[in-house]
């Protein structure tokens, strides 16, 4: 690393306000700074730190990890840089300790002896789980010292089934196995969403996990800084979409809705990838349009996500969707529980024998291992609202009986 090439400061006006920054961002090894001067990732800078009513200022050298360009304040956005600090925590610590004398900041408490043991950290780290005949690929959803949660396709992992995790570091490419528990399921909608995994590392290596897991904490909260945060009720997502597509060079949104998160990734007007569990693409977008409760959360750079779709123009994407989900609104789905299962009876035999439709033979196919309608749904690739017109006609033909719980 280079020496630092320019200082930023940042004052604070009370001990409320230190208290408030050192909790969200300063004893996490870094801080977002306010400002119109154009910088570069990856630069070297100081930060000096000053409390009024104090002599003496905190001078602390980091690196500049994510930038929000002045364009992005259209879209509600602080412009500005997000800096890691170099040092270690330990070293962090010592520095801000005559700032915390003074504001009577709270220090980070140890891990309780309670259920949760350690803190979880928001985190979109990419995960491999292996298991015997089970093989899955994916982004957790939060971190923490004991465990994760990560998305997941259905219900293919039961708690208590042992797992091998392989766990990415975001910003270096390194990674690290270790073994460990499923805990627990997170349902949605009639199917697992996610899974709870707990880390059951050998006596040996606790410490090397947990020096690997904190550097990843690190690294998203160097991420997050800067970000933009609010509430989906607000703006709704298509609103909000559309104004970030027109206002930020690139950019990746996630959104929360329920026990459900789907990532939006965009560039130069163009959407690169939606992912949301296993469901990608427009179906996934389409879905996410659906959405008018939820939380978002933006950051104006482009996240790297494994998808197979190919990028479409974003407004050309969106109309689409919107179509999609108008056309959805056209079914009664008061009969189409998604947790309700899908029992094969028989194959139709329309008149003239005519032939079934793609669509309606993978419906078919599905109600053979008697799977719910949540997840033919997800598992046939085509819009929600042909899979949902399938499984309507098939049920008027009773090819299909559809079992509510």
């Amino acid at each position: 690393m280079g020496a630092p090439s320019r200082v930023f400061q940042l004052e604070f006006s009370s001990a409320e306000e230190f208290q408030q920054e050192h909790t969200a961002n300063l004893v996490n090894g870094g801080v977002f700074i306010a400002t119109l001067e154009p910088a570069t990732p990856r630069e070297m800078v100081s930060v000096e730190l000053a409390l009024a009513g104090q002599p003496k200022k905190i001078r602390l050298d980091g690196e500049i990890v994510h930038i929000v360009p002045p364009e992005m304040a259209e879209a509600g956005a602080v412009p500005g840089v997000a800096v890691q600090f170099a040092c270690t925590q330990t070293a962090l610590r010592a520095a801000l300790e005559p700032f915390v004398q003074a504001a009577g900041a709270p220090r980070p408490e140890p891990p309780d002896s309670g259920r949760r043991k350690a803190p979880r950290v928001p985190a979109q780290v990419p995960i491999r789980i292996k298991a015997p005949g089970i093989s899955l690929s994916g982004r957790t959803r939060d971190i923490s010292l004991c465990g994760v949660l990560v998305s997941v396709p259905g219900d293919s992992m039961p708690v208590g089934s042992r797992v091998q995790l392989t766990i990415e570091h975001p910003s270096n490419g390194e990674s690290i196995g270790v073994e460990a528990t499923v805990t627990r399921q997170v349902a949605s909608k009639g199917g697992v969403v996610a899974l709870a995994i707990e880390f059951d590392p050998a006596p040996e290596r606790q410490d090397e996990l947990h020096s690997f897991i904190a550097d990843v904490q690190s690294a998203e909260h160097s991420r997050r800084l800067g970000g933009m945060h609010g509430s989906l009720t607000e703006i709704g997502p298509q609103n909000l979409l559309q104004m970030l597509g027109k206002t930020a060079p690139h950019g990746t949104l996630t959104v929360s809705h329920e026990n459900e998160e789907a990532v939006i990734g965009f560039e130069g007007q163009m959407l690169c990838y939606v992912k949301l569990g296993t469901i990608t693409g427009m179906k996934a977008l389409t879905r996410v349009l659906g959405w008018d409760e939820g939380t978002f959360e933006f950051h104006a750079r482009l996240e790297s996500v494994m998808s197979e779709d190919s990028p479409m123009l974003l407004d050309a994407a969106l109309l689409e969707a919107t179509r999609n989900l108008d056309e959805l609104g056209t079914l009664d789905l008061s009969v189409l529980p998604l947790d309700a299962k899908v029992c094969f009876e028989s194959v139709p035999a329309g008149p003239g024998g005519e032939e079934t439709s793609k669509v309606e033979d993978a419906v078919l196919d599905l109600a053979r291992g008697e799977f719910t309608i949540r997840r033919i749904v997800d598992m046939i690739p085509e819009p929600d609202v042909e899979v949902l017109r399938a499984i309507t006609f098939l049920a008027d033909l009773g090819s299909i009986t559809i079992v509510t719980r």
